[in-house]
């Protein structure tokens, strides 16, 4: 049997094929922007090796739902745009429904159940589907441990004790190098009243050096009172002055997501599957006075 994974990094989409027993057998990748026009041609190519189970690019996160089940709800939850607008997330999602029946999305930090529900208050992003895939990609090494991955514009942290991730900091949190990480309350006032807030204005303008200060403060605090083993991975961790750094001639989170679908699809990484339970959406943990405004339109699609 074969299993595939996707990961829909912000400069390429990498994609994994594993078999039954997790060993990859075949890797390439297509650059982010070129997927959005040639995303029919992606899943065709996927579909050409017959993969048994498929993980999904899945943005922030559903737990599990089938290909043929995403419709604009869906779509909007993983990405929190318009659905019915161009994207290469979007786009392929759409015709995923379609073209790859075995699909499956994969889940969030934000609705992993080993999450205890006090640390997502007011939170959406702490931490992606395709971190969650780089992380069961080192449990598969590991047992507990603290993982900064830093690609290309965001960083993440998601802590791993005892098989099971504990917490998460997303890119939309942790300043990367375009991201600007979390934002103060008075300034996103202050944009709201007088400009806007827009996707630009999260995703950009962000100060790198600030990120590795609060990222090495978390992963190190946890590593002292757990005992855990700091893991630095993504496309710029030798920009990282610490924690223990792996070479792979692949993307960890496009096999962790293959190794997602072996686990969903029966192979050798079931008994990893209790890593992954999970339940809800991205938004259900919002407390915010103006929120019902959004819930309401999302009942709309």
């Amino acid at each position: 049997m074969i299993f595939a994974g996707v990961d829909p990094g912000s400069g390429s989409y990498e994609v994994a094929f594993v078999d039954e027993l997790g060993r990859v057998i075949k890797y390439f990748n297509i650059p982010s922007d070129l997927v959005r026009l040639e995303y029919y041609k992606l899943i065709q190519e996927i579909k050409k090796y017959r993969p048994n189970t498929v993980a999904m690019p899945s943005g922030h996160g559903l737990p599990f739902v089938k290909s043929s089940e995403i419709n604009d709800k869906e779509i909007f939850l993983l990405t929190l745009a318009d659905p019915e607008k161009e994207g290469h997330l979007r786009n392929f999602l759409r015709a995923s429904k379609f073209l790859l029946p075995n699909a499956y999305t994969v889940p969030g930090v934000i609705e992993l159940e080993s999450v205890k529900k006090y640390k997502k208050i007011n939170v959406i992003d702490m931490g992606t589907a395709d971190k969650v895939a780089s992380a069961f990609f080192y449990r598969t090494i590991y047992d507990s441990f603290v993982l900064f991955e830093v690609g290309t514009n965001f960083s993440s942290i998601i802590v791993v004790r005892d098989g099971k991730i504990i917490d998460g900091f997303g890119g939309t949190i942790i300043p990367g190098h375009s991201s600007a990480g979390f934002i103060d309350g008075e300034v996103a006032y202050l944009l709201f009243k007088h400009s806007k807030i827009t996707k630009e204005t999260i995703y950009t303008n962000g100060c790198w050096e600030r990120g590795i200060e609060i990222a090495r403060i978390i992963v190190e605090w946890y590593s002292s009172k757990y005992d855990l083993p700091i893991i630095v991975s993504g496309k710029r961790k030798d920009e990282v002055d610490f924690g223990i750094k792996f070479s792979f001639p692949y993307k960890e989170s496009s096999v962790g997501s293959a190794y997602i679908a072996n686990a969903l699809g029966g192979g050798i990484y079931r008994k990893y599957l209790d890593f992954l339970k999970s339940s809800g959406t991205p938004i259900d943990y919002v407390r915010l006075k103006g929120w019902e405004e959004i819930i309401s339109l999302i009942k709309t699609l």
